[in-house]
């Protein structure tokens, strides 16, 4: 459902937009509770930065945010903020920094706390141009999180060309060993997620290139993005078991609990 735009949403010329056509743009999804995001200064750091390096123009968060206070209800939801270039010319060519933005709600759903993994086949490749960016050109993304049809899963643990373990589909991954947090090093490809930002600035978190087989001797293994926190893994399909009440995944549990319940 469409909470709000920066344009008339009826507009027809609309659709020849260059996020439509191109992908030229970026968005965040967040997670809603009583009219507030609770990571929202996360979000809007890395959107400014990804605004900045596609040389467009940032709306006005003041007033988006001013409408999730008003607009949203008081239970839980799952906000995206789509922004986009503003220019209706074709070609790659960018002529503009303007932007124009879209701010869109579902309800949240609950999923299962201890979730167990499967393994991606597809793999992803260096995207040196754009690592580290919720751009709108996802398709690698829909590729994979496609294998998940007829799976007994509930993620995919996805690795890059050279076999180092980078994310799930849709959430980055925390691995526990030695009483040690580490994360995934993502230098070319996949996205550091907004929870994980914030869990370095709670936590010591190590990057580190990471193998399947450092998985397979971890104590533990989370899951984390920014719409349903820091989740427990407790198994990787065909591979290994884990610990799911790891005194540090309780540590984080808390502390994202008390993020949550401090909105």
């Amino acid at each position: 459902m469409i909470l709000a735009a920066s344009f008339d949403a009826n507009n027809e010329s609309m659709w020849e937009n260059r996020g439509l056509m191109y992908g030229d743009g970026v968005f965040e999804t967040m997670r809603c509770i009583d009219h507030k995001v609770p990571l929202w200064l996360w979000h809007l750091g890395r959107l400014q930065q990804s605004l900045d390096y596609l040389q467009i123009d940032a709306p006005d968060c003041r007033a988006i945010k001013q409408i999730i206070s008003e607009q949203t209800n008081k239970s839980q939801s799952v906000l995206r903020l789509t922004v986009f270039r503003d220019q209706q010319k074709r070609g790659y060519q960018p002529l503009s920094r303007a932007s124009h933005w879209l701010l869109s709600h579902n309800p949240f759903q609950a999923q299962p706390q201890a979730q167990t993994l499967g393994m991606a086949t597809q793999r992803l490749s260096p995207q040196p141009l754009l690592k580290g960016f919720k751009h709108l050109n996802r398709l690698p993304q829909v590729l994979i999180a496609n294998e998940l049809a007829g799976q007994d899963v509930d993620d995919l643990l996805v690795l890059n060309q050279q076999g180092d373990v980078i994310e799930t589909t849709c959430q980055n991954i925390i691995v526990i060993k030695n009483q040690q947090i580490f994360t995934p090093n993502m230098k070319d490809s996949g996205v550091e997620g907004v929870a994980l930002t914030w869990l370095k600035q709670k936590l010591p978190v190590k990057t580190k290139c990471l193998q399947l087989h450092d998985i397979a001797h971890a104590e533990a293994v989370m899951t984390a993005n920014a719409v349903h926190g820091f989740r427990p893994v407790k198994q990787i399909k065909s591979m290994t078991t884990f610990q799911i009440n790891h005194p540090i995944c309780d540590r984080i549990d808390t502390l994202w609990q008390q993020l949550i319940n401090s909105v």
